[in-house]
């Protein structure tokens, strides 16, 4: 009953609604990936998507090193505990490499290379030294604590492939190789604006009626946070042909336009009449999800669309789903899952059926280990939850009641919000 109550949320539903799954599809068919590329320098790297596959030019390590401070000594078949020789030197990371007189050992420190004629490196603490000699406290086998030349990479196999976003990791691979620079994809160019006769920006006085645009500014954050160029759109009034003006003129300039407010069915909702007053295609959305119910995605020619509710809690929720779909496909990768982990629930949470369900929540310590609490008690219009909370957790359709204890999907901040 549970699997075929799941297919059927799956799937267009009777009241209209979509899963997750078919809005992100929906909202990437109409983005396309950039093809522009350019080089950077390895230091300006980061969040970036290769654009071309990167083959290694050495082998790391790039000759035999010893993994290990200790002697390096021929072992042949074997030299067991007591065996006793005489040091001959003394090689550290960077010397040039020495000769290893048969029958000696040279003292060897961790990254130096192997020398010629060695074929083992026995640990310091193996070893007994003084009067110029050491006596093994162990057996020593060829190859121990040696790292081969090309353990690693071996020269000119592809370390890197296209669509890969740049982290840290990639930079220290990169670096070991000697690379300078890069082939990147061209940033994401995106445009944000908010819509509605009350909103204001930050510095304007307010009337009785208005507040400030709080949607315009997170999601400016948000796209920058993804590694995107952002152009700030304002904020335009609730009349149609405003709005479409606005749109056509960041059609020009952008790869993505994402508005805030106005895509609900109300009578100041005007953002898939704009769209198509701009000269745009696209579709309103109705989607399985609380918050973040209503969506408009399209395109203007090859600039893509997203139009995200007005409440700053559903906006967000929209943007890390239907944002990171679209932000892909521009950016020429697989769109990563929000990462996540499951954790017992502290209290019991009442919701209805039938939508998947984002609530800010943060992480508590209790007498039984580490558990989510959810903040606010629901309201998608809610700053102040959002600001305390270290995450978001996620509810499935079809759990309802939640009671306390219950695991749920928890979805930390601390990724940085990056899509």
């Amino acid at each position: 009953m549970v699997t075929e109550s799941l297919r059927a949320l799956s799937c267009d539903s009777p009241d209209g609604l979509i899963s997750i799954e078919q809005a992100c599809s929906r909202a990437a068919a109409y983005a396309s990936a950039i093809q522009e590329h350019e080089e950077v320098s390895l230091s300006h790297a980061l969040g970036r998507t290769l654009a071309l596959p990167v083959k290694s030019v050495l082998p790391l390590p790039p000759f035999h090193q010893s993994a290990m401070d200790g002697y390096a000594l021929t072992a042949g078949d074997g030299l067991p505990s007591g065996a006793t020789l005489a040091i001959a030197g003394r090689m550290a990371a960077g010397d040039e490499e020495q000769p290893l007189p048969q029958g000696n050992a040279l003292r060897i420190l961790t990254g130096a290379r192997i020398p010629q004629g060695a074929d083992a490196v026995v640990m310091q603490e193996n070893v007994v030294s003084g009067s110029g000699r050491i006596v093994l406290t162990r057996m020593v086998r060829s190859g121990d604590n040696i790292r081969r030349c090309g353990e690693d990479v071996q020269a000119g196999e592809v370390l890197l492939q296209p669509g890969e976003r740049i982290d840290a990791r990639h930079v220290a691979l990169l670096a070991a190789q000697g690379y300078e620079r890069t082939c990147v994809r061209r940033r994401v160019r995106i445009g944000i604006l908010s819509t509605g006769n009350e909103l204001r920006s930050q510095g304007e006085r307010l009337t009785e009626a208005s507040f400030f645009d709080s949607n315009r500014p997170m999601i400016i954050a948000l796209a920058r946070q993804s590694g995107a160029d952002v152009l700030d759109g304002g904020i335009v009034r609730d009349d149609p042909q405003l709005i479409a003006g606005a749109l056509s003129d960041l059609a020009r300039r952008c790869d993505l336009i994402v508005t805030t407010g106005g895509v609900s069915v109300g009578d100041e909702d005007h953002s898939m009449t704009a769209l198509l007053a701009a000269g745009g295609r696209g579709e309103t959305l109705r989607i399985a999800l609380k918050p973040g119910k209503p969506g408009v995605v399209g395109a203007i020619e090859r600039t893509t669309y997203l139009g995200l509710p007005g409440n700053p809690v559903a906006a967000l929720v929209s943007w890390l789903l239907l944002g990171s779909a679209v932000l892909a496909i521009l950016d020429g990768r697989q769109a990563r899952p929000l990462s996540g982990m499951r954790l017992p629930l502290m209290h019991a949470f009442n919701r209805r059926l039938g939508r998947t369900e984002f609530a800010p929540a943060r992480v508590v310590q209790t007498d039984r280990g580490t558990a989510v609490e959810i903040l606010g008690r629901g309201g998608s219009a809610r700053l102040k939850p959002l600001a305390a909370a270290d995450g978001l957790v996620r509810i499935e359709p079809l759990h309802a009641p939640v009671a306390e204890g219950d695991e749920l999907m928890f979805h930390p901040f601390r990724d940085g919000f990056s899509v």
